[in-house]
């Protein structure tokens, strides 16, 4: 007679023991829920608020790479180098070996363009292709030669948070002199009318997209560099296009084994500065 009565209890006490575990569990996930999103939206800010980013570079280039690898490992940002296609491979197809996950790609005809110029369009093309492939929803493309604004994953932070959600590209860096119109919604966004260099630019989701469907057009006979069709695709407003200014970005040329100079803008906050390889000499 006790024992069905014993079990019931034993059945109770285990569901009330249940219970209150469920509700610690759902209080806890209320108390930290703010924590965990912020410390979320953190980690993707150590990518300056992209899902990848990207660093082509040709397999030469090995002083490069590893300039790029400690700047940005200095400002604790990860990133992956992209093989970059070179003049050699577009002068020499025959001997060119596709790499894993790589589009096979028909040998260019043009005669508008150097082998250089086509390299370089062959390059962002690559990087866009993964780019789709891949599925992120943003993207920095990173020239192997570069200066980064120290502090610019504070400043990248409520750059990103600022963008409407209809932009298409970005860029970080650029060399022109173009009269830039302010936005509403950021003081350092501006909107681009006639950008210059593609050394430092971000994709969204969607301007990958388009640039593809566009890129894959004039393949294999392009008839203006990659940055011209940019400034094509921006002017008629067929790309969303704004421009970080003060530039976060800033390219540069190699003077010295250890040196290095600005090409067109000295950042005011240098991250090769603070690693001692900027020459202040050479500073413009």
């Amino acid at each position: 007679m006790f024992r069905p009565l014993l079990r019931v209890l034993r059945r109770a006490r285990i569901l009330v023991f249940l219970s209150l575990i469920a509700a610690l569990v759902i209080l806890a996930s209320y108390m930290f829920a703010g924590f965990i999103d912020e410390a979320a939206k953190s980690a993707k800010f150590i990518e300056l608020g992209f899902d990848h980013i990207f660093v082509p570079s040709a397999r030469l280039h090995i002083d490069r790479r590893q300039l790029m690898s400690r700047i940005l490992r200095y400002q604790g940002i990860p990133f992956g180098f992209f093989p970059a296609t070179t003049a050699y491979d577009i002068d020499h197809p025959e001997a060119y070996s596709f790499w894993l996950g790589e589009e096979h790609w028909t040998p260019p005809k043009s005669f508008l363009l150097s082998a250089t110029a086509l390299a370089s369009f062959r390059t962002h093309m690559n990087v866009i292709n993964d780019i789709v492939r891949l599925e992120h929803a943003s993207t920095l493309v990173l020239g192997d030669q570069i200066d980064i604004a120290a502090d610019i994953k504070q400043q990248m932070r409520t750059v990103v948070e600022s963008l409407p959600a209809t932009w298409d590209i970005l860029y970080l860096g650029h060399c022109s002199n173009e009269t830039l119109r302010p936005t509403t919604f950021h003081s350092q966004i501006y909107v681009a009318a006639d950008p210059k260099c593609v050394f430092a630019y971000a994709l969204s989701r969607a301007g990958a997209w388009r640039l593809k469907r566009v890129l894959d057009n004039m393949w294999p006979a392009p008839q203006k560099t990659f940055e011209g069709v940019l400034s094509d695709m921006v002017v008629p407003l067929f790309l969303e296009a704004y421009v970080v200014d003060p530039p976060l970005v800033a390219h540069v040329d190699k003077i010295s084994d250890s040196l290095y100079s600005p090409t067109y803008y000295t950042l005011g906050n240098s991250t090769l500065d603070k690693l001692g390889l900027l020459s202040r000499k050479h500073m413009r």
